[in-house]
């Protein structure tokens, strides 16, 4: 009995994550094609919005100048933009570093530490911009990734942009495998773009309609994780949210372990806890494809990696249990048990062939990735160690994340 439940689940999940890999991908080539965003003809600049791009910091000296290098290289007319750097609170010299720019034309504001959401609402108060956007002050951008954005808001009924979001200068390992995961994200935001159901607004670079974000109050706490809760905010009041994969950002990737499960951890706890707190939209069909399928899916895929990895766990312990009872019936005569360290490298059930099946898809994603944000045709070479080593330490913060989030013991940013 319990191996057939077993069973059951198995296929029932592998079928599920088939279901929402082709889903996104259909959705995906009939919105768009195998094509990347274009700029459009230039604009007079009177028709351009006003922008305000908030940079809120808190001890990045070493980072806060090469972000707002990048911002003060956009292409953008210099008359309609005005760029920000929040200090909140630094105990470093981030605001010294920062002061450097104010003959450049960069607003400097200071505060007492409150928090991500804390500054940028403190921007928000000190501009009269018509969009407003964040850059994390370990981020940079590409310079013709503003205007890319601003186009899309010639259409009133759209609240935000996404850009896409890549690692920068990946040296470690953990980096490069990282490269392969970002290139994944761009390919599904985008795809989430096109059945109307971005519900995370990222820090690097999105920008939003300021009207739109004064009307909902500013930026919340929101578990760590304030961009998540305005983008599911924006989504449960109707707005629009779209993605332009060809505004390229680079931002730092965690070089070690330990720095990638503690902002993991954040980012899931931070899901969780909103998701919690937006409970409503799940299976409502009031929110459409978002409520329906992508917050169900997302959910159950976290619980999906943590059941899957926990099966492989019972299974290879219960194999080598079986190995040693028939290592010890013979005597510990290994010659007269082959099988006791043989093991079956190969497999012809139907559940490997969906797996491997599953795999190819998110490699075909990452290429597609790669093409839509960079033009590049190519897999990055760290696909295959981004598949095989994450399927092991995913479910590690995946667990950790559930349990914070079910104690409710709050996460912390740093």
């Amino acid at each position: 009995m319990a191996v057939a439940v077993t069973t059951f689940i198995t296929y029932t999940l592998l079928f599920a994550a088939l279901y929402f890999e082709v889903f996104l991908l259909l959705s995906f080539l009939l919105r768009h094609g195998l094509k990347r965003p274009q700029i459009m003809p230039a604009r007079r600049h009177s028709s351009l919005p006003t922008v305000a791009i908030v940079v809120p910091c808190y001890n990045e000296e070493r980072t806060v100048a090469r972000t707002i290098e990048s911002l003060l290289n956009l292409e953008y007319p210099k008359e309609k933009i005005e760029i920000i750097v929040v200090d909140d609170g630094s105990k470093d010299a981030t605001y010294e570093v920062a002061s450097r720019y104010e003959e450049a034309g960069v607003r400097i504001l200071r505060k007492e530490n409150g928090g991500k959401h804390s500054a940028l609402n403190l921007a928000l108060l000190n501009t009269n911009s018509e969009i407003i956007g964040c850059l994390d002050a370990d981020s940079s951008v590409e310079p013709d990734a503003l205007m890319r954005i601003a186009e899309s808001f010639e259409n009133t009924s759209v609240s935000a942009v996404t850009p896409g979001i890549h690692v920068r200068e990946p040296r470690t390992i953990l980096e490069h495998i990282q490269t392969a995961e970002y290139r994944l994200s761009v390919f599904i935001r985008n795809a989430l773009a096109s059945v109307g159901s971005i519900f995370i607004t990222p820090g690097p670079f999105s920008i939003f309609r300021s009207s739109v974000v004064r009307k909902l109050g500013g930026w919340r706490h929101g578990h760590s994780t304030e961009d998540l809760e305005l983008g599911l905010r924006l989504q449960e009041r109707g707005y629009t949210i779209l993605n332009n994969p060809a505004a390229t950002v680079w931002t730092a990737a965690p070089r070690t372990l330990k720095a990638l499960f503690r902002q993991r951890i954040r980012w899931t706890y931070g899901f969780l806890r909103n998701t919690a707190d937006y409970h409503f939209m799940i299976g409502n069909p009031r929110y459409g494809n978002l409520g329906l399928m992508i917050l169900p899916t997302a959910l159950l895929s976290i619980f999906a990696a943590i059941y899957f990895a926990a099966v492989l766990i019972f299974s290879a312990a219960n194999s080598a249990f079986e190995a040693y009872i028939r290592l010890v019936a013979s005597g510990w005569n290994i010659a007269l048990d082959p099988l006791a360290f043989s093991a079956s490298v190969y497999s012809t059930s139907f559940a490997i062939f969906l797996v491997y099946f599953a795999i190819a898809i998110v490699m075909g994603l990452i290429a597609i990735g790669s093409f839509i944000s960079l033009g590049k045709h190519r897999l990055p070479a760290s696909a295959f160690l981004f598949i095989l080593i994450y399927s092991f330490i995913v479910p590690l913060w995946l667990s950790a994340a559930v349990v914070r989030a079910a104690l409710k013991t709050g996460v912390a940013w740093r």
